[in-house]
């Protein structure tokens, strides 16, 4: 159930006509998110962690038998769940062949192996230690794992302990050693002095299994499943509570004290409990046995699971009205409410026309539209006179009444509310009907949602339920109902004129205990245009109308208000928990700012680039010229040079580059004497003396 991975495959079982149908699903339980959250003391209301946990739930409730390696574990998801939940108990195998210990260490230290992280216990084995080595004990704690995220204090469980026990940490008391690879690991363990299981929270921790199959004294916590694989205190292992004071420091001198006779009879007695207990031998005919229980107990589900029981407050008798006279069973009618949309609704007739669900009639409830092409439209299909589809006029009362209106009219078992410029997949009503079928509890069906149009993208909807739908919409109206269902506990309340009629109807519906279900798949197209009802609400109107919410449904919202409290502190308002599985949407203003920011962080970033870019040009250029200049001197010095060998050669001596050398040394020299200073300084006298140089 960790994380809900096996969410969407137990949903499509639940839903679709699969051979899954008739193939059972065990969940296994591990380490249920919605327990560990708020054991590691982070915020559990946060989107996704919230939704994961709801997930997690479902999963367990959806199965067809749940399997726990520990009853800690089985034990604790009841009370959490409050659901007195039918958990098969069988540990895990024991797989990893080790070597057991030859020689037992005599050294006072303590090793603890996993996780830092707050429900393994170790800010609690810390603690202690320290008050034992305060007090003049003398060993060492080994810490090995990696880090993990420490909620309250915005830091890490290393970074948070280091800080604490510095003092420990630089006397070299405290160790920390970080991941290290299994074979190292035991080697590790083997050399403990003691191996420690601190947990506030576990399950069935693998370390444990290991320490006591290679024979290692382990000090375990009554927490978890590592005290079950202990089953008698100082026989085959040792156990303390943390809600007992001082009880970890008493069995950790207990364990000290133990002679080298005495550790290695507790070692021997920790193999072979492992072994009794979790060798493959032993555990494999359990599951075996576990799992033909689950196969032929199995029976066609009824009952739609959920992930809580039902409704503490029920606002309807969750019992339909009376059968109408005129109602026929199978028959499904789509009720098109139609105000003004001419230019979009042929195209919604020619989905549902396309239905894989032939049973069917159209009702086109036409609210008084004025727009002279949207009734010439109307006239145009009339006059077809085709058999499942009839036209209803009334004056306009808005889209609350209009969908009543159709609903009551409606000849059919089930009904389908299809806005006049949607869209809906061939298979939709048919997968829909086929769930209202199936289960007695389910009172509505949609699906995921693909926006086209205006807008692009998937909406992934989800089973409707509290506190969730009370905070915000899980569906559009996009829906297939009984219709009994409907006319009981559905029907569109007439304050909602500006907006909210169909959200407060799922919201009526599911307080009286008439489940929504979501097909996990996009099959049903939503129009996004500018003009919509939902677009044009503002957040002045969207603020009534959760008021007018609230004020429908006085009990629901006092019995889910604290709940709904947790979720919009932690998430922002209802608006930004569209994709609870995500992530939380940023409000539209920071998301505006955060974007205005990044854009002149990078325009500042484009500016001082194109600053270095000239610069390095004009270095590049300054370079070039240099370059260019000593090609010059190059050339020029070789054309002296070949103009003093021809001549060198003339005279029959030619000159070295020795000569050369001579000569710059000589003229060096004469610079540097005083006649020629003076005479340097001397304009007048410098001029004549090279005049007299040129004659």
């Amino acid at each position: 159930e960790y994380a809900g991975l096996p969410y969407f495959l137990l949903q499509r079982k639940l839903t679709q006509q699969t051979p899954l149908e008739n193939i059972p699903i065990i969940v296994h339980l591990h380490s249920p998110w919605f327990d560990l959250v708020q054991v590691n003391q982070a915020p559990r209301y946060k989107f996704p962690d919230y939704w994961v946990g709801q997930m997690e739930k479902f999963c367990i409730n959806a199965s067809d038998g749940l399997l726990s390696p520990s009853r800690f574990l089985a034990t604790s998801i009841r009370e959490t769940m409050q659901q007195n939940l039918d958990i098969a108990t069988i540990p895990l195998p024991l797989i990893t062949r080790v070597a057991p210990i030859s020689t037992y260490s005599q050294e006072r230290s303590v090793v603890y192996v996993g996780r830092l992280e707050v429900r393994k216990g170790v800010l609690q084995l810390v603690q202690a230690c320290a008050r034992m080595w305060a007090n003049g004990s003398d060993f060492i704690l080994t810490l090995i794992g990696g880090d993990t995220e420490f909620a309250p204090r915005d830091t890490t469980v290393e970074t948070f302990i280091r800080t604490r026990y510095k003092t420990w940490v630089e006397q070299g008391y405290l160790q920390f050693v970080g991941q290290l690879p299994h074979d190292q690991v035991q080697e590790r363990v083997k050399q403990a002095g003691v191996f420690v299981i601190p947990s506030i929270w576990e399950n069935f921790p693998n370390t444990c299994m290991e320490a006591m199959a290679l024979g290692q004294v382990v000090l375990a916590s009554t927490t978890g499943g590592q005290a079950e694989m202990i089953d008698e205190d100082g026989l085959n292992g040792f156990v303390f509570s943390w809600e007992h004071e001082g009880a970890f420091e008493r069995q950790i001198d207990r364990i000290f004290a133990l002679n080298s006779t005495e550790r290695e009879a507790v070692g021997k007695n920790a193999r072979r409990r492992i072994h009794n207990l979790c060798a493959p031998e032993v555990v494999l005919p359990q599951r075996l046995q576990h799992y033909e229980e689950v196969r032929t107990q199995i029976v066609p589900r009824i009952i739609f699971p959920t992930t809580q029981p039902p409704s503490a407050v029920v606002e309807q008798p969750a019992t339909l009205i009376g059968e109408s006279e005129q109602e026929v069973e199978g028959l499904l009618s789509v009720i098109i409410p139609f105000y003004n949309l001419g230019a979009y609704v042929n195209e919604t007739l020619e989905s549902a026309f396309a239905s894989n669900y032939e049973n069917y009639e159209i009702v086109i409830v036409n609210d008084g539209s004025s727009d002279a092409e949207s009734l010439h439209v109307l006239a145009e299909l009339e006059a077809r006179n085709l058999p499942n589809v009839r036209v209803v006029h009334q004056q306009n009362k808005g889209l609350a009444t209009t969908r009543n209106v159709g609903s009551r009219v409606a000849k059919g078992e089930y009904i389908a509310f299809l806005d006049a410029d949607d869209i809906v997949e061939p298979d939709f009503f048919g997968q829909a009907i086929n769930v209202l079928v199936r289960y007695q509890n389910v009172g509505f069906v949609y699906s995921w949602v693909r926006y086209f149009g205006e807008g692009s993208g998937i909406w992934p909807t989800w089973n409707a339920e509290f506190p969730y739908l009370a905070g915000h919409n899980m569906l559009v109206p996009l829906v297939v109902a009984r219709r009994r269902a409907f006319l009981t506990a559905g029907q569109n309340k007439s304050q909602f004129a500006y907006n909210f009629e169909d959200y407060d109807g799922w919201v009526s519906m599911l307080a009286a205990d008439f489940r929504g279900v979501s097909l996990a798949e996009p099959l049903v197209r939503y129009r996004v245009r500018p003009n919509s009802m939902y677009r044009e609400c503002s957040p002045n109107q969207m603020q009534y109308l959760y008021d007018l919410l609230s004020i429908a449904h006085p009990a629901l919202f006092k019995q889910w208000g604290a709940e709904l409290f947790q979720l919009q502190l932690a998430n922002g308002p209802a608006s930004n928990w569209n994709h609870p599985a995500v992530q939380v949407a940023e409000p539209p203003n920071r998301y505006i700012a955060e974007l205005e920011r990044l854009r002149d962080r990078l325009w500042n970033e484009n500016k001082t680039l194109g600053l270095a870019w000239e610069s390095h040009v004009k270095y590049i250029q300054g370079q070039r010229s240099y370059i260019e200049s000593l090609e010059t001197s190059c050339s020029d010095m070789n054309a002296l040079l070949l103009r003093e060998k021809e001549t060198a050669a003339t005279n029959g001596q030619p000159l070295t580059f020795n000569d050369y050398e001579l000569g710059g040394r000589i003229v060096a020299r004469v610079r540097q004497t005083h006649i020629f200073q003076l005479v340097a300084k001397n304009v007048w006298l410098k001029s004549t003396i090279k005049r007299m140089l040129r004659v």
